[in-house]
């Protein structure tokens, strides 16, 4: 396909980076996509995930009335809070793991958070791929919905919702009335608090950056050190991204995997165990990892680290 190049990218934003004369090459490519959208020229498996988030309201085509089933009976939730926890498409329907990770530990701080009952993906592949006029509408209608509830705090797992609702929905919509927390910031805030008791895990660990935090990359380590895990860095402190968003891992999965294979080998090169703080890095790795590489998200150690000793 002649338009190949357009879809060889994860809009990580590396490019914007070192680009010498501050080209905004991660907006040409979205703009080029939405160009191709509107021709109906999208990758056909480009425009399945986009009919599955508009018809299924999440990526995969899941049932959504099997979003919530990661909730058990220890976690402690509540129907009224102005906190509000939004576990996001990835941790909902394949790593539940990580979302009753994160309740347990904001449960330890004595946080009850609420769930959105009408959840909706954030629909960050449809932002990635041009699609603007269906985001507007979905931006209005989630803001909409999630300030009638009266909530002050949302809280994400996952970097690219961060991301989506505190960078696009703003541009796309208007200001939110809420605040978007990515989890991290709130543990490490919560730990600075003295309102989590960590334990000493004495573990040595590579860790995993996540691209769209990539202005942030102090508070994971923040949060490892002070539960006795020593990070080992694997590229020096620069962020290099997995490989999979935007559509490259469906569109081509063997150069997303060959780049998921950089972090993988440094990894496994250091230590038995990554972690990460981006459950799409993490399932986009578990894919690749073809080594005995353990791959955690860091609410897994967080929680590890509190129970310890209990």
């Amino acid at each position: 396909m002649e338009f190949d190049n357009i879809y060889l990218s994860t809009r990580c934003g590396a490019c914007d980076d070192v680009c010498p004369v501050n080209i905004p090459i991660k907006d040409i490519i979205q703009y080029e996509r939405h160009l191709l959208a509107e021709q109906d020229k999208e990758p056909e498996k480009t425009k399945g995930i986009v009919n599955n988030i508009l018809v299924h309201n999440n990526p995969g085509g899941k049932d959504n009335s099997k979003r919530f089933d990661w909730i058990t009976d220890d976690l402690k939730l509540s129907d009224d809070s102005e906190i509000v926890y939004m576990a996001g498409c990835w941790i909902s329907y394949a790593q539940p793991e990580i979302a009753r990770s994160t309740i347990r530990v904001l449960n330890s701080a004595g946080i009850e958070p609420r769930i959105l009952n009408d959840d909706k993906c954030c629909r960050i592949f449809l932002v990635d791929n041009g699609h603007f006029d269906e985001m507007k509408t979905h931006a209005k209608n989630f803001v909409d919905y999630i300030e009638s509830l009266g909530i002050k705090k949302l809280i994400v797992s996952y970097p690219g919702c961060y991301k989506t609702l505190n960078g696009s929905y703003p541009q796309l919509y208007r200001e939110l009335s809420f605040e978007v927390v990515p989890s991290i910031e709130l543990f490490d805030l919560l730990i600075k608090e003295s309102k989590l008791q960590t334990n000493d895990l004495n573990l040595s660990v590579a860790l995993k950056d996540s691209c769209h935090l990539k202005n942030n990359i102090d508070t994971p380590r923040n949060i490892l050190n002070n539960m006795g895990v020593k990070v080992i860095e694997i590229f020096d402190r620069d962020v290099v991204c997995c490989g999979a968003p935007a559509g490259l891992k469906p569109n081509f999965p063997e150069t997303s995997s060959n780049i998921a294979g950089l972090s993988l080998r440094k990894s496994n090169d250091v230590s038995d165990l990554m972690v990460a703080y981006c459950p799409f890095c993490i399932y986009h790795m578990n894919s690749a990892n073809n080594y005995n590489l353990q791959i955690k998200d860091i609410s897994q150690l967080l929680e590890d680290s509190i129970q310890k000793n209990k």
